[in-house]
């Protein structure tokens, strides 16, 4: 695996986003539309690599989108991967938003994860043959990644959750108080209706309060909302909060079934997931190591420069393992 890359710094990263890495989406980044059950259509993205030593599918996380990835998956292609992202369900260009269209709902994650099934089946599979495949998600991603390989097996060889949404941040509320809320949502039917405290999409940005500590990187995405409004997934609808809690409880239950390698990485400082939902899951996953970066906020990828770079060159040398077991079996 080629490794020589140079990780991009807070003064170099806009101008390398407008010009190399521009050059380099343009040149060997195409889109697809998958069509799936329901009539709805999702869009993907396919950064083709002319010579891989292997496929990588990427899950982001939630109210996220293609355009936040452009250094991570440059990154990988570096590396030697083709690589595919998939916009979820109610995400970026794929379809299946609310009429406000900047609040977020899902019935279940299992229909993310059936989104994800269709989609390495219909397009990942058959066009990358006997690569050895690899899965990398963030947050919402790390759940549907969980969820999908609890449920099916012979996908992927190794797979990388960073900050993965393995138990939801809910407040202060009880286990007793989750319970009652979830009951008066499905007993008034309010799965749809944006859930408490969260915001509408705002144009105005407030870096300080953001997952991320990279301003370069929060400014070069918030651009990209405030000018296309595919991109103004913003807030949660109680449906979508129900079935994040669901999912937490499934996925940690049932973490034994996993038969790959999973390395978790998680945010020393992460706002957003408890750290008791790593524990949980090393509990019941022994093939599951986790990196930790103290000095973080939940997005990793966008932390300051030193954690950054230790984190790229983590998932770069993971990968590496996970090659090298692949070829040792062989």
């Amino acid at each position: 695996m080629n490794k020589e890359i140079a990780f991009l710094g807070e003064e170099d990263f806009l101008s390398a986003m407008q010009g190399e890495n521009k050059t380099w989406r343009d040149t060997y980044v195409e889109a697809g539309t998958l069509t799936v059950r329901g009539g709805l259509k999702l869009r993907y993205y396919h950064a083709k690599h002319p010579h891989p030593e292997g496929c990588i599918v990427f899950l982001h996380g939630f109210c996220e989108f293609w355009g936040k990835y452009h250094e991570y998956i440059w990154y990988l292609w570096q590396a030697g991967f083709t690589v595919y992202f998939l916009e979820q369900r109610g995400h970026g260009y794929s379809e299946g938003k609310l009429p406000q269209n900047d609040i977020v709902y899902i019935d279940s994650y299992h229909t993310y994860v059936e989104d994800v099934h269709e989609f390495l089946d219909r397009v990942v599979v058959p066009q990358t043959k006997d690569l050895p495949r690899f899965l990398i998600a963030h947050s919402m991603g790390g759940a549907v990644s969980s969820l999908f390989l609890e449920k099916y097996e012979g996908y992927f060889a190794g797979a990388i959750l960073s900050s993965p949404m393995l138990r939801l941040k809910l407040g202060n509320m009880t286990p007793l108080q989750i319970r009652g809320a979830k009951l008066v949502t499905w007993l008034f039917h309010l799965q749809k209706k944006k859930a408490p405290g969260q915001p509408h999409f705002d144009p105005t940005p407030i870096f300080e309060r953001s997952s991320a500590l990279s301003r370069a990187r929060y400014d070069y995405m918030f651009r990209q909302r405030i000018e296309d409004p595919h991109y103004q997934t913003y807030g949660a609808s109680l449906g979508w909060g129900m079935a994040g809690e669901n999912a937490d409880r499934e996925l940690l239950r049932n973490a034994g079934k996993i038969r790959i390698p999973v390395t978790l990485m998680r945010a020393g400082q992460d706002a957003l997931v408890l750290p008791e939902g790593f524990d949980a899951f090393c509990r019941r996953a022994p093939q599951t190591r986790v990196i930790v970066y103290e000095d973080s906020k939940h997005e990793i990828f966008n932390a300051l420069d030193e954690t950054r770079i230790r984190y790229f060159r983590d998932v770069l040398d993971t990968l590496e393992g996970y090659l090298k077991n692949g070829k040792d079996e062989k």
